[in-house]
């Protein structure tokens, strides 16, 4: 059987997928390059906290169960996957503490939920927020069935439910979204927010998938450590032109990588900034639209452990609505940046734990303060939202900052009005490059690649198990 040369680069979730399918079929000519010191990539599972347990600082839960490959990987281990803690318990405190009665709540998040999904939007011709906020007001200054919702608490609620809305999808306003979307994200059916119960946290999925998680060899065991070298950022790829037609790899330490084909699992945000320079030639205008136009978003968390469980009246989760005063007050003070922290959860196992969800411009701008400061930011939160509970002294405090680090240079992707502008999407990153003859040289993976799961662990292996399979039609 032919086996030829293939470079992965990236060991994240799409190039784990991509190596493991090549490798478990025969193709076994592999090397993964990975610019960091650890498999995972956006899968970031690591221990926190004085009782060795581990959290996630990357992906956290996998997101339904029909059709959604993670589930069907993990589902095989009993015991391995659990409602999360968020699931229920959620609750909306105002600033000045008062908490929002749950069936209010429950009215208006059922309304925002069916608003966002309506057949109307994709026959609006603009961006989603101004048909959200249209339709928001027309609904509740019409409807009496909202009478009972003062102004106040729906000027709050739609601040929040913005907020909500581009933590979820990793964009900083939802005025930039185009309403009438080319593609959609299609969710799985079944539970949304399934956590790991296990010691290995989300990272379980990486062995299962290389067949290195306990009698989870059925398709033969991977020896990843063999096939990776790590702090091997990739500098360039001169996929045409090339002598014997093979590919070239180059990085930044000066090895050089000869292959025959190489897929690409780096993240959306690092061939934003790279692209330019990463191939030689450089890439089709198909494909500098998909990277220009397909959003690539930033959500941050930061994970506060304290020396006592947190207050049982807490909530599971808490979502933040601002009076217009307070939230005057906050963006004057030293705990502006706070501003980006939409709700504070609980984290599944760790009963002393807290984790704030960032986004937005302040989200990213906070990467940028030392963790003394934004440790205090936090307290003052809980200060505000949160005044009659007492909660214990901070042990430890974690943060992610996607973002800034150069390796991923944001969270995941979501679409935009640029997206639709310039006619792109998924589909066009997905191309490969190909010689003059269609064979394919370069190979893109990854959860931006994806049409129907991007910003996804799942639309991530789906992505890299799709371009092994290519491969494997080639030479198989």
């Amino acid at each position: 059987m032919v086996n030829p040369r293939i470079v992965v680069v990236g060991a994240g979730a799409a190039g784990i997928a991509a190596a493991s399918k090549l490798y478990q079929s025969g193709i076994t000519n592999v090397t993964l390059l990975e610019a960091s010191q650890r498999y995972g990539g956006r899968v970031h599972t690591t221990p926190f906290g004085p009782d060795e347990g581990v959290v996630e600082l990357g992906a956290q839960w996998c997101h339904g169960e029909k059709g959604n490959v993670v589930y069907e990987l993990a589902s095989a281990f009993p015991g391995l996957l659990k409602s999360s803690i968020i699931a229920e318990g959620n609750i909306l405190i105002r600033s000045n503490g008062d908490r929002v009665e749950q069936t209010v709540f429950d009215r208006l998040m059922a309304f925002c939920e069916q608003l966002i999904e309506c057949e109307e939007r994709y026959k609006f011709n603009g961006s989603l927020g101004d048909f959200f906020t249209a339709k928001y007001w027309e609904t509740l200054t019409t409807d009496n069935t909202f009478r009972d919702i003062d102004r106040d608490l729906a000027e709050q609620f739609l601040v929040y439910y913005h907020n909500y809305n581009r933590g979820y999808n990793a964009y900083d306003t939802w005025f930039e979204v185009a309403a009438q979307e080319t593609e959609s994200y299609e969710p799985a059916e079944g539970n949304q927010a399934l956590a790991w119960a296990n010691r290995r946290g989300y990272s379980a999925i990486l062995d299962i998938l290389s067949g290195n998680y306990p009698a989870a060899n059925v398709n033969g065991s991977v020896p990843l450590d063999e096939l990776t070298s790590f702090d091997k950022f990739v500098s360039n790829i001169e996929w045409l032109g090339t002598p014997n037609g093979s590919v070239i790899v180059s990085t930044e330490d000066g090895s050089r990588y000869g292959a025959d084909h190489v897929i690409l699992t780096v993240s959306l945000g690092v061939l934003k900034a790279n692209h330019r320079t990463m191939f030689t030639p450089a890439v089709p205008t198909l494909h500098q639209n998909a990277i220009e136009g397909i959003q690539f978003g930033t959500i941050n968390k930061i994970l506060l452990h304290f020396d006592a469980p947190i207050p049982a009246q807490f909530g599971n989760v808490v979502h933040l609505l601002w009076y217009q005063k307070d939230l005057e007050a906050l963006r004057a003070s030293q705990h502006a940046w706070a501003e980006a922290v939409a709700t504070i959860s609980l984290v599944d196992g760790k009963p002393n734990a807290l984790c704030a969800w960032l986004n937005g411009v302040e989200g990213r701008a906070a990467e940028q303060l030392p963790d003394a400061t934004i440790q205090e930011g936090l307290l003052h939160l809980l200060k505000i939202f949160a005044s009659s509970m007492e909660f214990g002294n901070v042990q430890a405090i974690l943060r992610s900052n996607w973002s800034s680090n150069r390796l991923f240079l944001g969270s995941y992707s979501s679409r935009s009005m640029e997206t639709e502008r310039l006619q792109t999407g998924a589909k066009y990153l997905a191309t490969p490059l190909s010689d003059p003859e269609g064979k394919p040289l370069v190979l893109f993976a990854g959860e931006a690649t994806n049409q129907k799961h991007f910003g996804t662990v799942q639309g991530a292996i789906e992505s890299g198990q799709r371009e092994a399979k290519r491969l494997l039609e080639l030479y198989l």
